[in-house]
């Protein structure tokens, strides 16, 4: 595995003032490891993410590929061409109903862990006050959380850190974990 996706900590930002689409994660430091790209077609309607290790493009480390049939998004590595996993949208209860929450799934799309907003409070006033809260997540495999995604407030643009420093087993594959991030960007970076 590219050991891009073997730290423990990263920033996720928009670049530029593009609405949504084009983002680049950072290590702890500050340096550029990936450069993520949307891109949207309109017929048939689909969206892939594209996540590239240089900002020419020349090589794809990670391939995210909307799938209508089944989950929401198949995570692929793009150099092998293997499915990692993939997110898909969780209503099992009330609380999901009313904040943002992912099923994290494997190659064989078998849930092994899930994505939510931590308050559902939070949410709520975040939902009234047009987005103008910061969004909150942990990700967990089983009972065990093993990610937290804090969304910076700024006044333009988006900025997403992401924190895998709990998960000292590495329960979660990074790729999926770094691609779940993106996700909550893209989904929310859109209605900032």
């Amino acid at each position: 595995m590219n050991t891009i996706f073997s730290q423990a900590n990263y920033v996720l930002k928009q670049q530029g003032l593009a609405i949504g689409g084009k983002y680049c994660l950072y290590d702890q430091n500050e340096t550029p490891l990936l450069y993520i790209e949307e891109k949207i077609k309109w017929l048939p309607p689909s969206t892939t993410v594209h996540a590239y290790v240089d900002e020419k493009k020349t090589r794809e480390v990670l391939t995210m590929k909307d799938n209508p049939e089944d989950i929401d998004m198949n995570v692929i590595d793009a150099e092998s061409g293997q499915k990692i996993g993939g997110l898909d949208t969780s209503v099992d209860d009330l609380d999901e109903f009313i904040k943002d929450a992912w099923i994290i799934t494997d190659a064989e799309d078998k849930p092994i862990g899930k994505m939510a907003e931590i308050s559902t409070g939070q949410s709520v006033l975040r939902e009234l006050s047009g987005n103008e809260l910061p969004q909150n997540l942990n990700i967990k495999v089983g009972e065990t959380i093993v990610a937290e995604l804090r969304q910076k407030v700024k006044m333009i643009g988006y900025e997403l850190n992401i924190d895998f420093s709990m998960d000292i087993l590495h329960l979660l594959d990074r790729r999926l974990g770094i691609a779940a991030a993106i996700h909550v960007a893209l989904h929310h970076g859109k209605e900032v």
